[in-house]
This record gives structure tokens, sequence and C-alpha cells, in this order.
């Protein structure tokens, strides 16, 4: 009981814009009738590194299952926050989406391309980017749709294995999810120069990419493994918790709330952590 009474605290002292209120509304409604409904679903972390050499926080972080939504997009593909508005991109049709936590289709932006995989925002810039897959390519999107100033980056051109993960981290560089064979993280600059990569040997794939500036972690998603990793600087696994979830393929945080969606189901799932 304490740990849901410290998230109701954290969720109405969620920093950010009036436009957050909405999200943290629903987050608030479900948490409610999610506490009501017995059993509650929980998922404990089956990697955390707080119970066993000691060097996290000490607090082993559990997944509090709120909801699931049909999504009113067509394969989903990615997911990602912006100033509280809940965004994802559609690899059937080159659209991005707002949609509702509900799973409601808010509005859409018709963009050029094909084989959209991955969806990140610039708030610097105040523009999306996409990642055509298929082309390794980093496409820095206007307001009315079209793209510019490609970001390349040939290493991780791979065919349906290439680029599926986008974010900004705290340094302000970005973050590339190249999915498999093999699994990789690209480090990125400013000017989209490459400062490192990483070897993944922790998941057989990589599906999404998200920084929580909550906790100041990067998140990653495994597809073919059903699961979320809270990854510390050097890109080591701190924590890993398995999700409930068939092709899991985007993730966005809110606060103490996790959204994922899932391609294969067309369904937006809640989770707080707790």
């Amino acid at each position: 009981m304490r740990s849901l009474e410290n998230l109701l605290a954290r969720l109405l002292l969620c920093p950010g814009p009036m436009t957050r209120l909405r999200s943290v509304c629903v987050a608030l409604v479900t948490l409610v009738t999610a506490c009501a409904a017995a059993p509650v679903d929980e998922i404990a972390p089956f990697i955390d590194t707080s119970t066993s050499d000691g060097k996290a926080d000490g607090h082993s972080i559990k997944l509090l299952k709120l909801d699931r939504r049909r999504l009113d997009v067509a394969e989903p593909s990615d997911l990602t926050m912006v100033n509280g508005a809940l965004y994802t991109i559609s690899d059937a049709h080159s659209q991005i989406y707002e949609v509702s936590p509900a799973g409601d289709r808010l509005s859409s932006l018709d963009i050029q391309g094909r084989d959209l995989e991955a969806l990140g925002f610039d708030q610097d810039r105040g523009q999306f980017l996409v990642a055509d897959e298929s082309r390794a390519r980093i496409w820095h999107i206007d307001p009315d749709g079209s793209r510019h100033d490609p970001i390349e980056l040939p290493d991780a051109e791979d065919g349906n294995s290439g680029i599926e993960g986008l974010t900004f981290g705290a340094n302000g560089h970005l973050f590339v999810a190249k999915e498999k064979d093999p699994a990789r993280i690209f480090e990125l600059g400013a000017d989209g120069s490459e400062i490192q990569r990483t070897r993944i040997d922790f998941a057989s794939d990589l599906s999404a990419l998200t920084f929580n500036p909550e906790d100041g972690h990067l998140y990653a998603l495994s597809d073919e493994e059903h699961t979320l990793y809270r990854l510390e600087h050097d890109l080591d696994v701190d924590r890993a918790w398995r999700l409930p979830i068939e092709h899991p393929e985007g993730i966005a945080f809110d606060g103490p709330i996790l959204y994922v969606v899932s391609d294969s189901e067309e369904r937006i799932y809640m989770f707080a952590m707790l």
C-alpha cells in the first residue's frame, strides 16, 4: 500500500505543462480501478542489481499493469512522449499519429518515406525524427511532414534488421538501436557523427529505445524476448522485466507511467513503476 501511495504522490507532483494533466488523470483513474480489482498484476524484475551486488539504489522496482487498450493505428511501431502528448508511427502507413492513453487516434501527420520503424523527438529543434530501417537513414521532419537533413548510418543498414529505436539521452546525444545480427546501440553527437557503438549481448534483438528523465536511465525493449531492460550509463543491464505482451515495439514514459505498444496486437499497455 505504501508503494501505491508514493506513486499517487509522484503522479500528482509530476513536473511539466498543463497538457500532461489529461494523461495524469487517466493514470489516476486507471490506478484506482486496478487497485479495486483482484489480483493486481505486478511484475517483479528477473534481473536486479540492487539485490545482487549492491551497486544500484537498493530499491527493487516493480511494474504494475494498469490497463491495455485497442489502438486505432495499423501496425504501430514506436512511441514517443512530447510535452505530455503521446505519438506513434505506423510501418503500414507513412504517418505519425497522436494517440490517447485510451487508444484513440487524435491527429495524424503524413510523412515521406517507407519502412518507418522508429520515432523520436528533438526538443532543441522542435522536430520529430523518423528512421527508414531498410536504408539506415534518420530524417528530421518538418511540421508539414517534409523530411530533410538525413543522418546516415551505413553500419546499421541491414534489410529488415536495421534501425528500430531512437531517443535522446540526458547529454543531448542521440541513441539509435539496430535490431539484430548483431544488435547494437549507436551514440551520435549533435552533428550526427558517431561517438561510439556498443554491441548488445543481453538480448537477441532490440525493438525500441527511450530515455526516462525521472530516473536518468535509458530503457531498451526486446520484441523476441518480451523484455524491458533498464540500462546503466555503460549500457550494462541494471534491471529487466518480462512483459505479458506479444511483439512489443515501442516504449515511452510520462513520469512514473510507462506506455508500451504492441505491433501485432495493435494495443497500448499502461504500467506504473513502483
